[in-house]
């Protein structure tokens, strides 16, 4: 199956929890976190042991072209915490990110944590194929962020 859906790594997310990886998600360090562009030919695996940039699926399908650099772009996290004005919601929200003078196109973006082995932690799927030509392709979030879920139904 190709991209076709946004998701955690199994793995990555379960680590994080039980502290077995050891990140802070909220670390507003800029390069913390780094985003690649993935074409729809990658095949996810959510439930693999260990995801990472440059693994597999992960070493073969990542965009190219000129104004892309393999590895992505440095994310700057704005904050890992309940979303305000949301009850029950948790999001995960990152600056916008965009490449300059590209010519590509993407159909997601893997997160992922260069200081901890490259390690996976979440793949946005865009929905369809998005391209720009000697332009900008840029990423903007939704106000609550690159990721959200619900912690608890509200009463």
């Amino acid at each position: 199956m190709a991209l076709s859906q946004d998701a955690w790594f199994n793995d990555s997310y379960v680590k994080t929890m039980r502290q077995t990886v050891t990140i802070d998600l909220g670390n507003t360090t800029p390069g913390t976190f780094k985003g690649a562009l993935w074409t729809g030919s990658v095949t996810p695996d959510f439930s693999q042991s260990n995801p990472a940039y440059g693994t597999s699926p992960w070493n073969s399908g990542e965009t190219s072209g000129p104004g892309y650099s393999a590895g992505g772009n440095s994310l700057t996290v704005i904050s890992f915490a309940e979303l305000a004005g949301i009850a029950n919601k948790v999001g995960w929200r990152f600056n916008s990110t965009s490449w300059t003078s590209a010519t590509i196109s993407a159909d997601g973006l893997l997160i992922y944590a260069p200081g901890i082995s490259n390690r996976a932690f979440l793949l946005r799927y865009f929905g369809q194929t998005y391209t720009s030509s000697n332009g900008t392709f840029g990423l903007a979030w939704d106000s609550t962020g690159a990721w959200r879920t619900v912690l608890r139904a509200t009463p």
